[in-house]
Formats: C-alpha cells, sequence, structure tokens
C-alpha cells in the first residue's frame, strides 16, 4: 500500500529494498542514496541481542529506562547523511496524520571520537523523546513486540 500511495504522488517512483546485514548493504545504501534516492529505516528495530551490531543505550522511555539501538544513526553518521524523523499516526477512516521532522544532521565529519559519541546520544535522545511523544499523543498507534525494558530476562 506503502508503495501504491507513493505511485499516485510520484508516478516514477521507484521502490527498491535493500536488506540489512549482508556484506554490501552499507555500499548499496551510499550508492542508492548518492544516486538521489531516499533510504528509510525502523528505528526502534535491531539485528540481534548479541554481537557486533547489538549495540544498546539506555534512555528514559515513558517513565522506565528503556534499551535503544544506535545502529540507525550510526550508519547515517558513518555514511555522512541527514536523519529525518518520519512517523504515520492513524487517525481512523484511512487517515493518516504524516509527520516528517528533522533530526539530525551527520553531513559533517568529524575526527574527535567524544564529539561523535556527543553528537550520536543527543540524536538517540531526540528520537526517544519524539517516539515518547507519539505513543502518549497516541497510544493505541505503537505496535512494537521488541522487549524495550528486559521484562523477557527477568526472573
Amino acid at each position: 500500500m506503502i508503495h501504491e500511495t507513493l505511485r499516485a504522488i510520484a508516478p516514477h517512483f521507484h521502490l527498491d529494498i535493500i536488506t540489512i546485514g549482508r556484506s554490501h548493504s552499507t555500499l548499496a545504501m551510499r550508492d542508492w542514496l548518492d544516486g538521489g534516492g531516499l533510504v528509510g529505516l525502523l528505528g526502534d528495530r535491531v539485528l540481534g541481542t548479541e554481537g557486533p551490531r547489538a549495540h544498546f543505550i539506555e534512555l528514559p522511555f515513558l517513565g522506565h529506562t528503556a534499551r535503544f539501538s544506535d545502529g540507525p544513526l550510526r550508519l547515517a553518521m558513518l555514511l555522512r547523511r541527514r536523519v529525518v524523523f518520519m512517523a504515520a499516526l492513524y487517525r481512523g477512516g484511512c487517515r493518516y496524520d504524516v509527520r516528517f521532522e528533522p533530526l539530525a544532521d551527520f553531513t559533517q565529519a568529524s575526527s574527535d571520537t567524544a564529539q561523535r559519541d556527543n553528537r550520536l546520544q543527543e540524536a538517540l535522545q531526540a528520537y526517544v523523546q519524539r517516539l515518547e511523544a507519539l505513543c502518549r499523543e497516541a497510544p493505541y498507534n505503537w505496535f512494537n513486540f521488541f522487549d524495550f525494558w528486559n521484562e523477557d530476562a527477568r526472573p
């Protein structure tokens, strides 16, 4: 349905899917972006709970500390790209409230590790704050099965 909607707005639109987690994924995304394309990532997903791609940062979320992956933001920083937060809230009757908000600008590289880490942390905090605000505004729109609060690991 997303593809049909985008084609109604832009008839020449081409949807392509780049599967992440493969050896060539980052280069494919870079090439797609360099060609004028857009890349959309689900910011609240993780590639696994163990290994190098399982980096989590704990932040306040809906009154509790929750784990968030910084992977999509690290990728944007690596590729020196801007990040736009996008959400579509279902309003009933085939109506959606679609929002786009600038989240971070990683187009300028930094050789200072502390500065990079700070920029990444600020971007992730901004993402979590926006997500939390939308969850409070429209709580029945948020369907997610990731264990943010790590309840499955508790005895």
